[in-house]
């Protein structure tokens, strides 16, 4: 593409964050916009108690301040919560992923809204327009840029993140046009974030610096930093640098802003399992024969799985040695599965991915990419092929397109609900889970003093 035919996406981009409020948000992308929000600090509070999140939770008590941890008796200032909330959202990988963003788009937004009530006093209602409006520009941008972006080696829930966080904290602020423009800009040269820090505590990390550079970045802006006014779309801009102008469809960057908004189409996938989406599929296939007696993981002879090209680079850990690797291993998701019977927060500590059992398992795996899903056209029709050969011959095959989350087959309010619990229960115990879910569920009737006063 030559560079005279983008738009002025910075410009675009920035016009609709300005423009949009809880008036102009339809109705079913205010609920779908609730949804995630509570589904994220669900899986951020279940995170307070992960080594990643400890780490940035003692660097937190440095910076005290009035803006609270998830999960935790630790106040601290509004750039250092976002840090840490982004980090912690992200801890156990449970949280939500969207397909135009290729990642995870409610771990860096979240945090980085409510880590500004205290300041801002805003209430619900304005939180859960910011928290759309952030995950337009991250999705928007994404569908433009994406899978070049992605196959670049670029953690997008930390590139596209940091501009989401942006725009949904400008937003937030009530920042005009130009600051917004400014404020993506600033925050174009913040973006960063390398996949091959997959299945380390940095993955996490990623999010939580997403968070706190979106924070940072509208504040500057507000206080009047300069910064270009068509930086994503420049000559050694954000686009040409993260992505480049031969591989960008520039116009998916600014056609059908909020028409529909990405959270209600293609929409949120939320995640029953804490690994990497990509395994999620193929967990379903196998725990539902397992469930049903299709499957019988002790006469297992030989166990094909055929799944999507990505999953080469994004599950690089083919015998993990800990829980994080583990998270990345589609060979360990696959045995866990099996051998446990369940793939929950248990199923990846190092005890669990270093089990015997789990290692005879191993030679029993053929993982490999299916013939129909190497190119990157298949990435809209991934699926997961699973065929078992059991010791007596009878063979168990079926495959599927999505998981359970997927906004085609999606979780109820009721699911989540159950999830939240699962999730925020053993840190915080029963009354203050119930306490946060009740106000979650409500978000947009609180005020800034009451959601401060849950969380």
């Amino acid at each position: 593409m030559l560079k005279t035919t983008i738009p002025p996406i910075t410009k675009v981009l920035a016009e609709f964050v300005a423009s949009q409020s809880w008036d102009t948000l339809p109705e079913d992308a205010r609920e779908c916009s609730k949804q995630a929000i509570a589904d994220c600090i669900g899986g951020a509070i279940a995170g307070a108690t992960e080594p990643p999140s400890k780490v940035v939770m003692e660097l937190a008590r440095f910076e005290p301040g009035n803006v609270a941890i998830w999960g935790s008796d630790i106040t601290t200032t509004e750039r250092m919560a976002a840090l840490a909330n982004g980090t912690l959202a992200h801890a156990h990988d449970i949280d939500d992923t969207n397909e135009s963003m290729r990642g995870h788009p409610s771990a860096p937004v979240v945090p980085a809204i409510f880590s500004m009530v205290p300041a801002t006093e805003v209430g619900g209602k304005a939180l859960i327009a910011a928290y759309a409006v952030g995950v337009e520009i991250e999705a928007k941008l994404g569908r433009a840029m994406n899978m070049e972006h992605y196959e670049r080696g670029w953690h997008t829930t930390s590139t596209l993140g940091t501009l989401g966080a942006a725009a949904a904290a400008a937003n937030l602020m009530g920042l005009d046009s130009d600051a917004c423009a400014r404020t993506l800009a600033i925050a174009g040269t913040m973006a960063c974030g390398v996949r091959a820090n997959f299945g380390t505590m940095t993955k996490p990390l990623h999010s939580g610096l997403a968070s706190e550079h979106g924070v940072t970045a509208a504040r500057l802006a507000a206080a009047g930093l300069s910064a270009n006014p068509n930086a994503l779309e420049a000559n050694e801009g954000f686009i040409d640098l993260f992505c480049g102008f031969d591989h960008v469809a520039a116009g998916l960057a600014v056609s059908d802003l909020g028409a529909p908004f990405d959270v209600v189409k293609p929409g949120i996938l939320f995640k029953i399992y804490p690994t990497c989406s990509l395994t999620h599929h193929v967990l379903d296939v196998l725990l539902e024969g397992l469930a049903n007696g299709s499957i019988r993981p002790h006469q297992i002879k030989q166990l094909n799985c055929g799944i999507g090209y990505r999953c080469e680079n994004t599950l690089p850990y083919h015998r993990p040695t800990t829980g994080l690797e583990g998270k990345f291993s589609m060979e360990y998701c696959v045995a866990a599965a099996l051998q446990y019977g369940k793939v929950t927060f248990a199923e990846f500590s190092d005890e669990a991915v270093n089990a015997p059992a789990i290692q005879a398992l191993y030679p029993k795996l053929n993982v490999y990419i299916h013939p129909e899903l190497r190119e990157r056209d298949s990435v809209f029709n991934d699926f997961a092929d699973i065929e078992i050969i059991h010791e007596d011959d009878e063979v168990y095959r079926k495959r599927l397109y999505k998981p359970k989350g997927h906004p085609t087959n999606p979780l109820s309010w009721e699911e989540l609900a159950a999830k939240f619990v699962d999730c925020a229960e053993p840190v915080v115990g029963a009354e203050k889970t119930k306490q946060a879910w009740n106000g979650l569920r409500h978000l947009e009737t609180l005020t800034g003093c009451e959601i401060v006063s849950f969380l």
